[in-house]
């Protein structure tokens, strides 16, 4: 496979350079991302900009900022929910939601450049979506059914379903493809925006799935409330230990990525 060694200017690399220690140190003083996150973070940045220039910044950018607006609606960690959420994001975070974004953009300036670039929106929007329905769902706290088991499960758990929660996360996937085609002008063909919008939803969805199939959930030993949390007082009633709901963003992203590629 053939991949073209991108060059940025001493001005530009030293300006992204400093931008990025600015962005560490200012994420992690407004409590925003960890040391480790913010570090993560700005490696994903830099990588993306080295790799697929500045254009490419953008949907990043929109993803990390609406996520952090979102989660600012949802202060209060929810019972059912993962221990992280309403807490900074950590490395393993930012990994398992850019990481495969930041892969793909290796690829965006060589013979594999078109594919890519649609690619790396779809991956985006399926991050997008998934956090946007997460935030969305567990800020109006509707009636939230297990996506498999089509039961009612507690707001926050991982893969429940309600409606606003799926509305939002087919407004993040429409978003990410209208930004993907706008602002970096390479994903115009309607083929390739009804891959991002529909696909990125479709990963929301596939997240949902492996959310309730296989991420750990715990039943506490006197309530009996379900928790993506586990604890002394839980026991493991479904999914694997080792299956978090980092890892869940993942490989939902990994199989949304394959996928995408198969169907190009």
């Amino acid at each position: 496979m053939n991949v073209s060694l991108p060059v940025l200017s001493p001005e530009i690399a030293f300006a992204a350079v400093v931008f990025a220690a600015v962005f560490v140190g200012y994420t992690v003083r407004k409590n925003v991302l960890t040391a480790n996150g913010a570090l993560a973070a700005a490696f994903v940045g830099l990588w993306v900009l080295f790799w697929a220039g500045v254009a490419w910044l953008v949907p990043l950018f929109f993803f990390f900022i609406s996520s952090i607006l979102l989660g600012k609606l949802n202060k209060s960690r929810l019972a059912a929910s993962d221990s992280k959420q309403g807490k900074p994001r950590d490395a393993w975070q930012v990994w398992c939601n850019g990481g495969v974004y930041a892969a793909l953009a290796t690829f965006a300036s060589g013979a594999f450049s078109d594919a890519a670039h649609t690619l790396m929106a779809l991956s985006i929007a399926g991050s997008t979506a998934d956090t946007w329905s997460s935030e969305t769902g567990q800020f109006f706290r509707q009636k939230t059914i297990d996506i498999l088991r089509w039961k009612p499960v507690p707001v926050g758990l991982s893969g429940g379903i309600s409606w606003a929660g799926t509305v939002g996360g087919l407004l993040g996937a429409a978003a990410m493809a209208v930004i993907g085609n706008g602002l970096t002008g390479t994903i115009s063909d309607p083929k390739s925006m009804l891959l991002v919008s529909v696909g990125g939803f479709a990963g929301m969805l596939l997240d949902s799935l492996l959310g309730a199939g296989l991420q750990a959930r715990y039943r506490h030993a006197d309530s009996g409330a379900l928790s993506d949390t586990g604890g002394a007082d839980f026991v493991l009633v479904g999914g694997y230990s080792w299956m978090s709901n980092d890892a869940v963003n993942f490989w939902s992203n990994v199989l949304l990525v394959f996928s995408g590629y198969w169907i190009l």
